[in-house]
C-alpha cells in the first residue's frame, strides 16, 4: 500500500521523467561546417517539402517553440504557450534552403536555413544560411 509520502515521490519522479522525455533534443554541432565534417546528411528542398507540413516542435537559440506550416505558405509561431505571430515560409531551390519571414521588432525579416538530419533520423538541425551558425533543432509533430 502506498503512503502519501511514497505516492508523492512517485508522482514527482513520473512528472520529471515525462518532462525530460518531452525536452529530449539532440545536441547539434555549433556550425554548418561542423555538421558537414561529422557527415550529417543535408536535406534537399525536395525532402523538406514533405517534412515542413503541419506542426513542428523546436528548441533553439531563443527557447522552445512550436510552428505550424500551412500549405498556403503561411506559418504560425507559438512560444511559451502564446501565439507569437504569423509569417511566411518558402523554399529556395537554388540554395537548397527553406526561408522563414516574420515581422520582428527591427521590421520584416527573412532568414534562410540549411537543414541537416540528426543521427536519430527524427530530429533536424537548422543552420542560418548567411552565418553558418546553428539556430534550432526541430522535429515533426503532425502533418496537416
Amino acid at each position: 500500500m502506498l503512503t502519501l509520502r511514497s505516492a508523492t515521490a512517485l508522482a514527482m519522479i513520473m512528472a520529471s521523467a515525462a518532462m525530460a522525455h518531452a525536452e529530449e533534443f539532440p545536441t547539434a554541432p555549433p556550425k554548418l561546417k561542423d555538421a558537414e565534417a561529422q557527415g550529417l546528411v543535408r536535406m534537399s528542398t525536395e525532402e523538406l517539402k514533405s517534412l515542413l507540413q503541419g506542426k513542428t516542435n523546436e528548441k533553439g537559440t531563443r527557447g522552445s517553440r512550436e510552428k505550424t506550416f500551412h500549405p498556403d505558405g503561411s506559418v504560425d509561431r507559438t512560444g511559451f504557450g502564446q501565439k507569437e505571430g504569423t509569417g511566411k515560409w518558402r523554399f529556395d531551390d537554388a540554395n537548397n534552403v527553406y526561408c522563414l519571414a516574420f515581422q520582428e521588432k527591427k521590421g520584416y525579416q527573412e532568414n534562410c536555413y540549411a537543414t541537416f538530419r540528426a543521427p536519430d533520423s527524427t530530429h533536424y538541425f537548422d543552420y542560418d544560411n548567411d552565418t553558418g551558425f546553428f539556430q534550432r533543432v526541430w522535429r515533426r509533430v503532425t502533418a496537416e
